[in-house]
């Protein structure tokens, strides 16, 4: 099992936090949210992992060093066009897509014992997708495959793109570690 995690954004919305550090490094409880995704999978025994870099790529690339492979990208791509430039490295297998500015406690080994052929699984709560998806190698050859949602009921996510879903990501992650 593969993972990507796409890390490459600017993460404007937050300001001077993301000014000379890229979003996915930006700590919570002590370690950056990257490093918070890389354990979870690593916890689920996935550890082929290439992150989607562009912005400030060098320091994500020194924050992770070998806990990954990297993918540069000089112009941000999106999520498909992200997927369709590793195809040759995603083609043989099943393969997540991570945001790299989400954090959850998403049981990776669960959606994969629900994965089907013909579907994209991703990660809900009740209305909103949750920057995770499962995706069958098919998906490659037909990229119009139906999505179902995994909607686990004790999901805790958290998307850390603004100032106060940060706070909260924060104030959670931090009393858990307490």
């Amino acid at each position: 099992m593969k993972a990507i995690v796409l890390a490459g954004g600017y993460g404007t919305k937050l300001g001077t936090l993301t000014k000379n550090l890229p979003k996915p490094l930006i700590e919570v409880a002590g370690k950056p949210v990257l490093q918070h995704i890389i354990d979870r999978l690593n916890l689920h025994g996935i550890y082929q992992i290439i992150i989607n870099t562009h912005y400030l790529p060098v320091h994500i690339n020194k924050a992770i060093e070998t806990r990954a492979l990297y993918y540069h990208v000089p112009r941000l791509l999106g999520h498909k066009g992200t997927i369709y430039a590793l195809k040759d490295w995603i083609k043989d297998d099943y393969f997540f897509v991570i945001n790299g500015d989400t954090l959850s406690n998403v049981n990776y080994t669960e959606m994969i014992n629900l994965k089907r052929e013909n579907e994209i699984l991703a990660l809900m709560d009740e209305n909103r997708c949750a920057g995770t998806w499962l995706y069958p190698p098919k998906f490659l050859e037909n990229s119009n495959l139906s999505i179902r949602p995994y909607r686990p009921n004790d999901l805790v996510w958290y998307d850390i793109g603004t100032r106060s879903r940060l706070k909260e990501a924060r104030k959670y992650y931090e009393s858990e570690t307490n």
